[in-house]
């Protein structure tokens, strides 16, 4: 996406390596958007746990966010992940205990506001299955695609809808 705005003096594509444990990411967020909101007008993109996070970041702080294969659940999703763990981004160790599952649960939106999302979803997500997405931002703007992966194929076309 970067790549696709670099040349586009009306977006600026920002990207940031989090911390491993939820809470810090949030707050680590939190702090980051605060921050340019004085300057600019902020607008969230999250995919996967990013997702998650952008679900609670755009509620708690009236932002729009367009979600990519979203985690839904993510505190039930990590339940299978406990123990030692390697950010396949970063290389970093952390550990996925009870306290990490909470945290995740702590920031669950139950009922997102729907005007606020843009929900790319493909069938083919062997990770998340696109159906619960579906149902849980019920009424939002849904685009979903046939195949594809929990990656997304093909991000780069749905940068106009994104941007929208």
């Amino acid at each position: 996406m970067r790549d696709e705005l670099a040349n586009n003096a009306e977006y600026e594509v920002v990207s940031y390596t989090l911390k491993s444990h939820p809470r810090e990411a949030i707050k680590q967020l939190t702090e980051i958007i605060e921050s340019e909101k004085e300057s600019r007008k902020v607008h969230l993109i999250g995919s996967s746990l990013g997702g998650y996070y952008a679900v609670y970041l755009a509620e708690s702080l009236d932002l729009k966010a367009a979600m990519v294969n979203p985690a839904v659940w993510a505190y039930k999703i990590f339940e299978n992940d406990r123990g030692e763990n390697i950010n396949p981004n970063t290389g970093e160790e952390y550990f996925i205990d009870q306290l990490w599952i909470d945290s995740l649960e702590d920031i669950f939106v139950e009922n997102p506001t729907p005007e606020r999302y843009l929900l790319l979803l493909q069938t083919g997500d062997e990770t998340l299955n696109y159906k619960y997405a579906e149902k849980y931002f019920h009424g939002a703007n849904i685009v979903i695609d046939e195949g594809g992966n929990h990656s997304f194929e093909n991000l780069e076309i749905k940068i106009p809808q994104i941007l929208l």
